[in-house]
């Protein structure tokens, strides 16, 4: 990870030492929350001390404040100040608040996006949404309209579409000559695998167009839906589900023409319904112009010859995240997280 340096500057202005002003430009990019263990496993110091130190200058400061758990008594630190978030140029970031986006945005989700951040300070992360739509639009030639996207409506009727709202980390390695975009999914405590689903079938466009050239880290901090969650990402990158897919689409299609034909006493009554649930679940543009393409030919369109063909068990990787506990007579020290497979080190 490159930190600005000037970022670094402006943040030791405030009276923090370089690797405090390192560890806040992390927590702000990443997270916005942060544990006392992780300061201590960054700055890699024995003892509360230095630790405890840095919490109470930042939060006299005014720029962190104690959150309130969701569960548990652990105490969670919030970096919130806007002054502080405007010394590095990102005023906006939605980390300075705990954000309306559901379940992957609470703080226990961010706290383990940080602790793999932490694991894997090597990596170059693309941090900012236009860095990754940038990177993938210019560098890779991918179109936009393949991108994880989701809409905001506003007050007054106003739209705001935000890429990759998730806020996941996502980074760049080499792996010979070429190179690899690595995703990651962070999960929640909750264990919901059909959020997990969700987030693939939203990103499956982009994997596809994508090919082989890209990895997928499932993070936690237990293994329980290690297994679950690579059956789910192979089964929805998997030939055999696409095929499934195009026909139920073209069944739809047929459908709705019998629908805007007015012939519903020539459906059943199962037909109906499933004419009903299609409209909701196809309801994009891209299905409207397969649709209209249908109407003439009779055909879907056939697949792109660049999309994914390759074995998705393959790109498909875990990460435990489990804090060392360094016994120090009657007292602990927490330390980094292990993966449960060595992601392979930068060339």
């Amino acid at each position: 990870m490159k930190i600005p340096a000037q970022s670094i500057t402006a943040l030791k202005q405030f009276n923090y030492t370089e690797r405090e002003a390192e560890f806040l430009y992390i927590v702000a990019v990443h997270s916005g929350f942060f544990l006392q263990r992780q300061f201590t496993q960054f700055v890699d110091v024995a003892g509360r001390g230095p630790a405890t130190y840095f919490i109470k200058k930042a939060i006299r400061k005014q720029h962190v404040r104690e959150h309130l758990p969701e569960r548990g008594t652990q105490k969670i630190y919030h970096l919130f100040s806007r002054t502080v978030y405007a010394a590095l140029g990102r005023e906006n970031s939605r980390h300075r608040r705990p954000g309306p986006y559901g379940l992957l945005d609470k703080a226990s989700v961010r706290l383990l996006g940080l602790d793999f951040v932490l694991a894997n300070l090597d990596r170059q992360y693309l941090e900012e949404e236009a860095d990754k739509v940038d990177y993938l639009t210019v560098e890779r030639r991918i179109s936009k309209d393949v991108l994880p996207a989701k809409v905001f409506r506003g007050d007054k009727g106003s739209e705001t579409r935000r890429y990759f709202f998730e806020h996941f980390p996502i980074f760049l390695s080499q792996d010979g000559d070429s190179t690899v975009m690595s995703f990651t999914y962070i999960e929640d405590d909750i264990r919901s695998l059909q959020t997990f689903t969700s987030f693939v079938q939203r990103y499956r466009p982009l994997f596809e167009a994508l090919g082989d050239s890209f990895k997928f880290i499932f993070v936690s901090n237990s293994t329980q839906s290690f297994q679950f969650a690579r059956d789910i990402f192979v089964r929805s990158l998997s030939a055999a589900q696409r095929g499934r897919e195009k026909q139920q689409l073209a069944k739809f299609f047929w459908l709705r023409r019998m629908a805007e034909e007015k012939r519903f006493k020539e459906l059943a009554h199962r037909d109906v319904i499933d004419w009903q649930q299609g409209l909701k679940l196809y309801s994009g543009p891209e299905h409207e112009s397969q649709y209209q393409s249908w109407k003439g030919t009779g055909k879907l369109p056939e697949s792109d010859p660049q999309i994914f063909a390759g074995n998705p068990g393959q790109q498909f990787e875990t990460f435990l995240a489990v804090p060392n506990v360094v016994r120090l007579g009657a007292s602990a020290v927490s330390g980094t997280a292990q993966p449960t497979a060595q992601l392979p080190a930068d060339q």
